[in-house]
């Protein structure tokens, strides 16, 4: 009969080895900064081809010539804003721990409109590619997405 100290001791050991052989796997899931940032410029070019379907989109539906819309456009121009200032700081500083919720809270307030304002298909689809080139990035930076 095998020794159960002998036992424990090589379970605590193959234990060992298992975190010490995911450490690396997980760190290499990390972006690099220049990943990060083309990832920025993906978005800055993706969200200007969202804003271009939103106010396309937005100009067709029932809030058009409202104030809803006009200010629907405004959040939609202000997240534009928003990547774009989140990029130029990224390539200065190497961090988006202060822009990067802001463009996400800004982000929930779109995905509010999408919810009370029927759109086109491109619309949402271009927002959809946004979303995703987000929620990328707050897991690079260790924040949850939307």
């Amino acid at each position: 009969m095998p020794n159960p100290h002998i036992f424990r001791t090589v379970a605590l050991f193959t234990l060992f080895l298992t975190f010490v052989a995911v450490r690396p796997a997980i760190a290499q899931d990390r972006m690099s900064d220049k990943d990060v940032e083309n990832l920025m410029k993906n978005l800055k070019q993706d969200s200007k081809t969202f804003q271009s379907a939103f106010n396309s989109s937005i100009s067709h539906s029932t809030i058009r010539k409202t104030s809803q819309e006009k200010d629907d456009k405004a959040t939609v121009q202000l997240y534009r804003n928003q990547v774009d200032r989140m990029l130029d700081v990224f390539q200065d500083k190497r961090q988006a721990n202060d822009t990067l919720p802001v463009v996400m809270n800004t982000s929930g307030q779109i995905d509010e409109i999408f919810k009370s304002v029927q759109l086109g298909e491109s619309a949402k689809s271009a927002w959809k590619k946004c979303k995703t080139e987000m929620n990328m990035l707050a897991t690079q930076f260790n924040m949850s997405g939307h």
